[in-house]
């Protein structure tokens, strides 16, 4: 009886002694794994160190920048849910035209990948901080598009256009979805 009593007398003080100082020092709650952010600069000046926000990639472009892309009209997308990390306008009548946008993680962006049989890598000026064209066969091509933490991709796919029309629809994309950054 008298051991039992002496483990619960060290097991309480070992309770109280942990404790005393955890009131107000625990750790900042980190962001979920992959989760988009953009970094604010107002906050530190150092855009390494502010505050995350948290983004939706359907808060990045409208339906209206969509459909004039793709030069018809989209159904209105998903409305905006925080952190949804893809979206995509389907053109209303058929449904085989499309505009996808999606914010991707920082160690999916690969500039200076290089390119292999089947899949070329073009870097791409003035579009962010920085940004590369994806081209794989048969003619599927994506726009990667990185500014400060940011790192997001758009599509198009429209059935009578050029790559070199897709690839203009995908740019222009981008700097609308900039723009929001």
């Amino acid at each position: 009886m008298r051991k039992t009593l002496i483990s619960l007398a060290m097991v309480a003080g070992l309770v109280t002694a942990c404790s005393g100082s955890a009131g107000t020092d625990s750790p900042p709650t980190p962001e979920p794994s992959g989760a988009p952010t953009q970094v604010s600069q107002a906050a530190t000046g150092n855009p390494t160190q502010a505050a995350p926000k948290t983004l939706d990639a359907c808060s990045l472009i409208t339906a209206g920048e969509a459909s004039a892309v793709l030069s018809e009209t989209v159904d209105p997308g998903a409305p905006p849910q925080p952190g949804a990390r893809s979206c995509i306008f389907v053109e209303s009548k058929t449904a085989a035209d499309s505009v996808e946008i999606s914010i991707t993680g920082l160690a999916a962006f690969k500039p200076t990948q290089k390119s292999i049989p089947g899949l070329t890598i073009t870097s791409v000026s003035g579009v962010g901080d920085e940004a590369y064209y994806l081209n794989s066969d048969p003619g599927y091509v994506v726009l990667n598009v990185r500014k400060g933490q940011i790192t997001f991709t758009t599509s198009v796919i429209l059935k009578s256009a050029s790559i070199a029309d897709r690839m203009a629809g995908e740019k222009t994309l981008a700097m609308d979805a900039l723009a929001r950054i």
